[in-house]
């Protein structure tokens, strides 16, 4: 071989080194590599997401709860409003179909990766995006109530005239809430799990007007209530309107709600006829307001991330809440009747002020409308034996005048000073006198007994010794805790012992102890702070700020499962070991390769 063909050979083995070099460096910067080198992901990702809105109304709404008609015209309104806009990467289209199949299903961010062939850093990117686009709609889909009498009510003889000045239905619901340990006792409900307590209130034809999402579960309803009259953007009503409410929020200004110690919901009237015109108010009273519980029941049944586990930070959770009642406003309004893309949702002055009531004007208020509400218990009344149906007579007055303790009457004082807890009226380690008068009232009304409030402050001291005690086991050496039982647990040895030793600890060891949340409530602090409450006039819409994209909490430490995307949610170190496995195999093949024309060339 001569020195001319020898430099040949060498140019020849550098350049394809080079060429090597290069492909190995643009290895490393591409984002996605697929697991199968003849795999058309464009081509992939376009069959999956026309086989989600083209193959009939089912198939889409099983995937993302919403008919295509209504898809595309959502897909338009953000278009057409500058909310979203199309990238290089990915349209309007792909990426409101990939939010509404996380929030649809509660699927994992890496788990949507592998079916839309995109990372998981994409899939993360734009679910924050469509987020807060979704979000800027409220002002086109949440509508103040009409103050016209609502047709449901107007053409049905049950409800009109009775409640003809009622604008809509007002609730709580709580929605699962992942939070850190160190507050979760604040989001901890009376059902013992970790929850948001939202308050919504909606119209007759199933629409929400007003969602306030965010208040620790611990919260008692009238409390969040408050917060939502308070705010200066915040629940307003029309003058002369009111909402149906239940018992829980108790009767003011513009809310009605039903008669205490009355049989209220409707599966309690199949089994015996209305006795009083207390109960036929409270008949038709429940069959009005549960509008507001079905929706609830549709809300969570289209959105199953609402009753699942969260994966992302609170502050997300919150505003996922928000972006699923717009959806449900989006798919209830899109018909022939639709009136989505006319006029804008008219929002208070922010500069509002709001009237404070004193105690007094509280009262007066309260009774005002507890007048309105006898009013129209009696028209429903006299109209009701107008048609000759024979009324049941009242309930009969106890006569036993000896006061004793029930076991129903214990749970009902735990009960109601529970609820007084948790609307601020114990501000020490004592409830106000208007706390203890409605205990009075509430056991007074229901058993038909002689009941004041010396009886009802000797019980609560019983209660604080009996919780005394509870502290006392649970802080001595021996004893175990089960949550989900509410119970003190210990072995044999150690319960004689105690009981031989502390006679007063028996009621309390290895056995449930019945309303032990309730007790919780009465005799500790209140810690729900609404801190984390947000609505929709609350929240910053202009804010592009990157920290408000949500994070995927997923537990990378236990993902066995590899899909062919590569996922920016998995430790760095994770990242590393699997390219540098990516290029050490590039790499090999590269050699073997070079090495074959190295020896052909020889």
């Amino acid at each position: 071989m001569d020195r001319n063909q020898h430099h040949a050979i060498v140019g020849v083995v550098a350049l394809v080194l080079a060429f090597g070099v290069l492909w190995i460096k643009k290895l490393k910067t591409r984002k996605e590599i697929a697991s199968h080198p003849y795999v058309n992901r464009d081509y992939e990702r376009e069959n999956y997401i026309n086989s989600i809105l083209y193959s009939g109304d089912q198939r889409c709404i099983d995937v993302i709860r919403m008919r295509p008609i209504a898809f595309f015209n959502l897909c338009d309104i953000l278009n057409r409003n500058n909310l979203l806009q199309s990238t290089k990467l990915v349209n309007i289209r792909e990426q409101v179909v990939i939010f509404l199949h996380i929030i649809s299903n509660n699927v994992r961010f890496r788990v949507i990766g592998s079916r839309y062939y995109r990372s998981t850093e994409t899939i993360h990117r734009f679910f924050g995006v469509v987020l807060r686009a979704i979000l800027k709609l409220y002002k086109l889909v949440i509508r103040l109530p009409d103050e016209s009498t609502p047709s449901e009510i107007r053409n049905n003889p049950r409800f009109y005239p009775y409640f003809k000045d009622c604008i809509g239905a007002l609730d709580g619901t709580h929605v699962r809430a992942s939070v850190p340990l160190n507050i979760q006792g604040r989001f901890r409900s009376r059902k013992g799990g970790t929850t948001q307590n939202v308050l919504a209130a909606i119209t007759f034809d199933l629409k929400f007007s007003y969602v306030l999402a965010g208040w620790e579960g611990s919260a008692h309803d009238s409390r969040i209530l408050s917060d939502a009259l308070s705010r200066p953007r915040g629940l307003r009503i029309p003058e002369g309107k009111y909402y149906l409410a239940d018992a829980g929020y108790g009767i003011r200004n513009g809310y009605i709600t039903p008669y205490r110690g009355v049989r209220y919901h409707l599966k309690e009237f199949s089994a015996q006829g209305l006795e009083n015109a207390k109960e036929l108010f409270n008949l038709h009273h429940s069959s009005l307001r549960t509008t507001i519980e079905r929706v609830f029941g549709i809300l969570k049944k289209w959105f199953r991330v609402l009753d699942a586990e969260p994966f992302w930070n609170f502050q997300t959770q919150v505003d996922i809440v928000l972006a699923c009642c717009i959806f449900h406003n989006h798919i209830m309004g899109v018909g022939p009747s639709d009136l989505l893309n006319q006029g804008l949702y008219e929002e208070p002055d922010s500069d509002l002020i709001i009237s404070t009531l004193t105690e007094r004007e509280e009262r007066e208020e309260a009774r005002e409308w507890s007048a309105k509400r006898d009013e129209i218990v009696q028209t429903m009344c006299t109209n009701y034996m107008a048609r000759n149906i024979r009324m049941g007579k009242g309930n009969k007055e106890g006569t036993s005048k000896q006061f004793r303790w029930t076991k129903q009457m214990k749970h009902l004082f735990l009960e109601t000073l529970a609820e007084e807890a948790q609307k601020g009226n114990k501000p020490s380690n004592t409830f106000k006198a208007v706390s203890i008068n409605r205990v009075v009232e509430a056991i007074s009304e229901k058993f038909q007994v002689q009941c004041d409030a010396k009886h009802v402050e000797n019980h609560l001291r019983t209660v604080k010794k009996q919780w005394q005690i509870i502290c006392t086991i649970r802080g001595e050496s021996g004893f175990g805790w089960d949550d989900n039982m509410k119970m003190i647990t210990c072995d044999r040895a150690t319960y004689d012992a105690a009981v031989m030793a502390h006679k007063k600890y028996e009621p309390f060891l290895n056995k449930s102890i019945d309303h032990y949340d309730e007790m919780a409530l009465v005799v500790g602090k209140d810690m729900a702070t609404g801190s984390f409450a947000r609505t929709f006039a609350d929240i910053d819409l202009d804010d592009d700020n990157i920290n408000s994209v949500p994070i995927d909490c997923e537990n990378k430490a236990t993902e066995e499962v590899r899909t062919n995307v590569s996922s920016s949610g998995t430790s760095k170190r994770k990242r590393k070991k699997a390219q540098e496995s990516v290029d050490d195999e590039q790499i090999k093949f590269v050699g073997e390769q070079l090495g074959k024309i190295a020896n052909t060339l020889e």
